[in-house]
């Protein structure tokens, strides 16, 4: 199917963490007030796994293709995550209102549903680091 140590096992390597925490986000929204299989649920699973996917590819690269900076894993992975997050904050912003409003977040003061940035730095930051551990990093990668 493919080695372990290719652009391909990173890929899967980030599918796959990324569906372990759309399946934890989905099993806590009960709690929020949202039922977990639904269309909110599922768009964090679908996010979470393609942020993965990304961040697969893109570990790949040691260095930006446009700009030249250098990209170790710690920059590249919350980076991707980040945008991941601040375009689902965008798109479902009153939604994560009412989440935010809930009692469960409602007594840290953390009233603003951008907070939820720092999410997708640690999560990206996370499944990059496991990507490089598990399957390599860099431009020698073979895809398969």
């Amino acid at each position: 199917m493919f080695t372990l140590h290719s652009v391909t096992g990173r890929v899967f390597i980030g599918k796959l963490a990324g569906l372990f925490f759309g399946l934890i986000v989905m099993v806590v929204m009960p709690t929020f007030g949202f039922p977990g299989f639904s269309f909110i649920g599922l768009g964090i699973l679908l996010m979470f796994m393609l942020m993965g996917a990304m961040i697969g590819f893109i570990g790949q690269f040691d260095r930006h293709p446009l700009i030249g900076f250098r990209m170790p894993w710690w920059i590249a992975g919350p980076m991707v995550g980040f945008a991941f997050m601040l375009m689902f904050v965008l798109l479902s912003y009153d939604s994560l209102e009412l989440v935010m409003q809930s009692s469960l977040i409602a007594w840290s003061g953390l009233s603003s549903p951008f907070w939820a940035l720092l999410d997708g730095l640690f999560v990206g930051g996370f499944i990059s680091l496991l990507e490089k551990i598990v399957a390599g990093e860099g431009p020698g990668l073979p895809l398969k």
